[in-house]
């Protein structure tokens, strides 16, 4: 009877050493795939630190949303112009609404080249269908006065429902005024390259422009 007994002990102990590995190891799964779920979704954001602080560039932090493959659309980039080590390039795309203007943003400052340029300036204009209000704003990062010009063409231009920015790699010799005009200059070419200026239209500009994400 004793012997009958712990035998039947012993089966209640491995039944419930089975039960509570079975628990644990249920616990441990629920635990990985909430910090694999929190993981996935830290990765979606993404934190741009500009590597030229001391020009004025500043810290942009962008949401999940932001990643969204529902907001993506093609960007265009244009030729680089080089005057006295500094180089300037243009970038634009088409938006309607802040979701796109977020995720072009994002994805051209993950690119290492861009996000260690001196400055990416940037203006857009777009039509707000939802409330039937046009939304606008720009940005120097660092280069006084450059977004309000890019903001100006945008306007002047005719361009609607775009975003262009414009990267300056500083190479160590001011240009003073000229910078102004380079930095319209390759804005100006990208956008009548894709048609997306008056003057583009007019001219059937876009079959030759270069695409790029």
């Amino acid at each position: 009877v004793l012997a009958a007994e712990a035998f039947q002990r012993e089966e209640l102990d491995a039944a419930f050493a089975e039960g509570l590995a079975a628990a644990e190891d249920l616990a441990a799964a629920e635990v990985a795939a909430s910090n694999a779920e929190d993981t996935a979704t830290r990765s979606r954001a993404f934190t741009y630190l500009p590597s030229n602080p001391e020009y004025g560039q500043r810290r942009r932090t962008f949401d999940d949303a932001s990643g969204d493959a529902a907001n993506a659309v093609e960007i265009r980039r244009g030729e680089p112009v080089t005057d006295r080590k500094s180089k300037f390039q243009a970038f634009a795309a088409k938006v309607s609404h802040k979701g796109q203007v977020d995720w072009v943003l994002r994805s051209l400052l993950e690119d290492r080249k861009i996000a260690a340029a001196t400055h990416n300036i940037f203006a857009y204009r777009y039509q707000d269908a939802v409330r039937n209000v046009q939304v606008a704003d720009n940005d120097d990062d660092g280069e006084d006065g450059a977004g309000s010009k890019l903001a100006e063409l945008l306007s002047l231009a005719g361009c609607e429902d775009v975003l262009v920015m414009v990267s300056r790699w500083y190479g160590g010799i001011q240009l003073g005024p000229d910078r102004f005009k380079h930095i319209r200059h390759v804005a100006a070419a990208v956008l009548d390259e894709a048609g997306w200026t008056t003057r583009g239209r007019s001219s059937g500009g876009g079959s030759g422009a270069k695409k790029g994400r």
